[in-house]
């Protein structure tokens, strides 16, 4: 997970800002996004980075089993989770956080359970300068279908906004 590793402290506190930031509700509380932006270590921006998911089928075998007939047994799927200049992603509680410069990501940790990925994740922008936040977004998950290949892809739009 994360090279730097958060203090008990810090971690407890962000789990709750975390809860509460990512409650139901139209608005959140500016001053709990701005402690959980002070909280999280910040990464700077890397220009390029990958982070992939390779699956595979595993193996399997049919035979006959007396008294039972044919029986075909699949193999548990393999898979490689590569990454190559990613930020570091820091586990709080059940969230999975990465923190850079005018973004905080949050992942719900149990997203690579799911095949539809909206709601599984969100982003809280905020202004680098003043260190306000600006808005929070959910993903929401597309898929496009070229011939028989079908690609998904997550975007995000506007959740909720600060308090006034």
């Amino acid at each position: 997970m994360s090279v730097q590793d958060l203090p008990l402290e810090a971690r407890l506190e962000a789990h709750a800002l975390l809860d509460r930031l990512t409650m139901d509700g139209q608005t959140f509380s500016p001053e709990d996004a701005r402690r959980l932006i002070a909280v999280i270590p910040v990464t700077p921006r890397r220009r390029f980075s990958f982070t992939g998911l390779f699956q595979s089928r595993g193996p399997g075998f049919r035979g006959r089993a007396p008294g039972v007939g044919d029986v075909q047994l699949d193999g548990e799927g393999r898979e490689k989770r590569v990454s190559w200049n990613a930020a570091p992603v820091h586990r709080i509680g059940g969230y999975l956080v990465t923190h850079t410069p005018g973004q905080i990501e949050i992942e719900l940790l149990w997203i690579a359970t799911r095949e539809d990925l909206s709601g599984q994740s969100c982003q809280m922008l905020y202004d680098t300068e003043t260190g306000e936040p600006r808005a929070m977004e959910i993903s929401v998950q597309r898929t496009l279908t070229l011939l028989f290949v079908r690609l998904a892809y997550v975007t995000y739009v506007l959740w909720k906004m600060p308090e006034e």
